[in-house]
């Protein structure tokens, strides 16, 4: 797997979260303090967020970030 297949699968796997939770990209920017369209692009697969924001995003989820990552 390379790196934009990754960022892909993780994006994939914060949309289902994200969803399941109800919640539209906007809430979960605002819940991690990202600005929407940072939110769109991690989802997208294009870019590549740091471990702290993929941390952020799993608090905000309320899931463990493992699940953010798990192939």
């Amino acid at each position: 797997m390379n790196k934009v297949e990754l960022q892909k699968l993780i994006g994939r796997r914060i949309v289902q979260l994200r969803t399941e939770k109800g919640w539209s990209q906007a809430d979960l920017a605002r819940a991690c303090e990202k600005d929407r369209q940072a939110m769109e692009r991690i989802e997208n697969g294009k870019l590549s967020p740091s471990l702290y924001t993929l941390y952020e995003i799993a608090v905000a989820l309320e899931v463990r970030l493992e699940m953010l990552v798990t192939l």
